[in-house]
């Protein structure tokens, strides 16, 4: 957001701004430094500028990061609208995950720019805007929930079967849902599971009452749709904090309350909800480019989904069966 300098007071609508987070093959941001005399000037960035009037956003994207940096962007998918209220300005932050781009960067402009492996960033050193940047960089694309053991005596062979999942990934993190257990068997599914995940660096939220669970170091919560609709602020968690929602009005929460991440469902029909129909990709990615958070499809997900689902702007997938390797009508445990 190279350009958002403060507008007359009381302007709208807010200040249109496309902003690209561009990868080397390394895995590496592209970030630059605000130059003295703008708006926010000092700190870091992801970049990009304002949206010409009749501009599309994309198009827009494109032409700021060649004025700036000299590349050329071939091709992105927009992930997040960011809206922010700044002490000058109000601005929506169209982000595009770059997918592809050409040309050797360098600062037109004469600014400072580098290379950051994005779990070494520093929020402090960039605007405030910029958090669920920092998650849609870092999230893994592979959200997997446990299957639901119906009494404590199937709670050992769920714990192998989705430990033996996770081993088998790269790139994942860990919901642990068990609506039909009480506090104690939920407590004998999560606690080798919380071990296991914290063991290999895996994210685990659980999804159970937090006082469950408080106890657990670093632990994420993952909150239904009755809980996040409690809530007027986000919850005092150290861990990832994350929700459950179904159409627009869930993602503008989950924003609101400032969240890590929204699992949006149904995109497809489930074996779990056969007579719900699902809204399908092109409404998903609608919604998904409006989101203040980054997203998860959730519903009929297999692990073949999983480019269709970035190709929409989704963080990636979330899934029981799709990711587990199971069959549709397959048992669970």
């Amino acid at each position: 957001m190279p350009n958002t300098g403060p507008e007359p007071a009381g302007s709208v609508p807010p200040l249109e701004v496309a902003v690209g987070l561009v990868l080397d093959a390394e895995g590496r941001v592209l970030v630059s430094r605000r130059l003295a005399g703008r708006h926010l000037a000092g700190y870091w960035e992801f970049p990009g500028g304002k949206i010409d009037a009749g501009e599309s956003a994309f198009a827009g994207l494109v032409r700021e990061l060649h004025e700036e940096l000299g590349i050329v962007v071939r091709a992105g998918v927009q992930c997040l609208t960011v809206r922010h209220d700044f002490a000058e300005c109000s601005v929506a932050l169209r982000v595009f995950r770059v997918t592809e781009w050409s040309g050797t960067v360098h600062g037109r402009e004469g600014q400072e720019w580098a290379w950051r492996d994005p779990a070494t960033l520093d929020p402090a050193d960039f605007p405030a805007a910029n958090h669920p940047m920092f998650q849609a960089l870092v999230l893994p694309q592979r959200y997997v929930i446990t299957p639901s053991p119906a009494v404590r005596a199937e709670i050992p062979a769920v714990v192998e079967q989705v430990q033996a999942a996770l081993v088998a990934m790269d790139d994942a993190m860990l919901q642990v849902r068990a609506p039909s257990l009480g506090r104690k068997d939920y407590r004998a599914l999560v606690e080798p599971l919380h071990g296991f995940a914290r063991g290999r660096g895996i994210p685990l939220l659980a999804n159970a009452p937090w006082e469950w669970v408080a106890d657990l170091s670093g632990i994420g919560w993952h909150l239904p749709e009755r809980r996040w609709r409690a809530l007027d602020e986000r919850p005092p968690v150290s861990g990832l904090v994350a929700a459950s929602v179904h159409d627009a009005e869930g993602l503008t929460a989950a924003a609101r309350l400032g969240l890590d991440f929204a699992v949006l469902s149904p995109v497809c029909s489930t074996v779990s909800h056969p007579g719900v129909p699902g809204m399908g990709w092109a409404q998903f990615a609608a919604q998904v480019r409006e989101a203040g958070v980054p997203v998860y499809a959730l519903g009929g997900m297999r692990a073949s989904d999983l480019e269709q689902a970035r190709t929409c702007g989704a963080q990636g997938i979330a899934a029981i069966r799709g990711l587990l390797g199971m069959e549709a009508g397959e048992t669970a445990v």
